[in-house]
């Protein structure tokens, strides 16, 4: 991106500064004000002897110990590069700092912009579920990001015309970040009915409805991010065998805490654990293996279906009917958290959520598993033949992708991105657009 389009829209810009007692008030040219206590600016500090920049972390010479206080500044102004420059006095005289303004700006916390979430829309059947084009995605990283972006907004996506193959599959997913390690000897999975090890333990290989559910409930940290490639549909009877439904859990946890706010605070704080146990399970890593691995694992976790952050908002949802096992609740409340826990299954059924769809070969869904319920509408024609990729993403590893092209968006330094907030390098990015 030039310079010239980046001026477009400029980065903030300080219009004037005024200096107090224990702090440094800025007005912006925008208009707003904004208020930084000296203490905060010492200890934010990124000279060279505080602030290493080769390993973007604090320097030994940030000595928390030593540091003032009270600190004093001895001179305060804005240097012909629009920046805070302050000279230090007192026990810190000759100590220089030179703050760059938007990253001051963003680290304005009278800033309402900046307690905002990164934009979420809650959505029903009626969503419009973006497509991406898989060379695009891989060849272009504005594509890349609003694609990322778009699973921070709607938690789902469909990328069409990628090649039928694992290669390329594993190609898409790597553009993010390694795949997720499970616990099996390969970490892709194909989900193919003539699989019948698969179908003898994996309710998504067997006839019938797969219900909505997110993956891995059982594990300490579900997967993040999921990715299901069609690479196979034929279906004689041309009828709405296997079709995906997906379902946006943050909007039936709306849903659930607007019409009965005591479920909701069932589904928040009470336990519904989850178990998985597989013994000697054998599995091929490809085709041209002449013998399957075995391996075995026995996962258990004690879950909220519905959890919060820290600011009582909705951030993560875990449910999988079929991996729940006995409930450790109070006999008083054993009632009560199932009709809770009774009334999201049927909004995860309701045909006013569910969004259905068919996956055709070439095309990949990919749906943030830490809010997007998942399934497919019911196989009963065993001439029907689908098979499916499969393979898992970190939350984290998406999430640190999406933060580098935000931050190559922006044109800063690495030296003023490391540690700003998803929100602060959102509104960074956007002055750029």
């Amino acid at each position: 991106m030039t310079t010239l389009l980046r001026q477009l829209k400029p980065a903030f810009r300080i219009e004037s500064i005024a200096t107090h007692d224990n702090g440094v008030e800025i007005t912006w040219k925008d208009g707003h004000q904004s208020f930084y206590h000296h203490l905060w600016l010492l200890d934010s500090c990124r000279c060279p002897k505080c602030f290493q920049r080769d390993t973007l972390s604090l320097n030994s010479g940030h000595d928390l110990l030593k540091m003032p206080l009270n600190p004093t500044p001895q001179e305060v102004t804005i240097d012909r590069e629009g920046n805070l420059d302050i000279v230090w006095g007192g026990q810190e005289t000759g100590h220089h700092s030179v703050f760059d303004p938007s990253w001051l700006r963003v680290h304005c916390y009278d800033d309402p912009a900046l307690k905002q979430k990164s934009k979420t829309q809650l959505w029903d059947a009626s969503v419009s579920i973006p497509y991406f084009d898989y060379h695009e995605v891989m060849n272009d990283d504005d594509f890349l990001l609003s694609y990322l972006n778009q699973l921070v907004e709607l938690g789902v996506a469909v990328i069409e015309n990628a090649p039928n193959d694992e290669q390329s599959f594993r190609a898409l997913i790597e553009r993010v970040g390694p795949l997720r390690q499970r616990y099996h000897p390969t970490n892709v999975f194909t989900m193919d009915r003539k699989n019948a090890v698969a179908q003898a333990i994996q309710h998504s290989y067997q006839l019938g409805r797969l219900r909505n559910h997110t993956d891995v409930t059982a594990y300490d940290i579900p997967t993040g991010i999921q990715f299901l490639q069609c690479t196979l549909y034929d279906n004689p009877d041309n009828d709405r065998q296997a079709y995906s439904t997906v379902v946006d859990g943050f909007k039936l946890a709306e849903v659930i805490k607007t019409e009965n706010p005591y479920f909701f605070e069932l589904l928040t704080t009470e336990y519904i654990p989850a178990g998985r146990r597989r013994l000697s399970v054998e599995e091929k890593l490809s085709e041209n293996d002449s013998s399957a691995r075995k391996y075995e694992w026995e996962a258990y976790r004690r879950n909220h279906l519905i959890n919060l952050d820290e600011n009582g908002e909705v951030y993560q949802i875990r449910y999988n009917h079929n991996t729940r096992i006995p409930l450790e609740v109070s006999y008083d409340k054993i009632q009560d958290l199932l009709a809770a826990y009774r009334r999201f299954s049927q909004l995860l059924q309701d045909p006013d959520y569910n969004a259905e769809f068919l996956l055709t070969p070439g095309q990949v869904l990919v749906v943030n598993n830490w809010r997007v319920l998942h399934g497919r509408t019911g196989i009963w024609s065993p001439s029907l033949k689908r098979s499916l990729l499969g393979a898992y993403l970190e939350e984290e590893t998406f999430r640190c992708r999406r933060r580098i092209l935000l931050g190559e968006k922006t044109g800063m330094s690495n030296l003023w991105l490391m540690g700003c907030s998803d929100r602060a390098l959102e509104i960074l990015a956007d002055r750029y657009v």
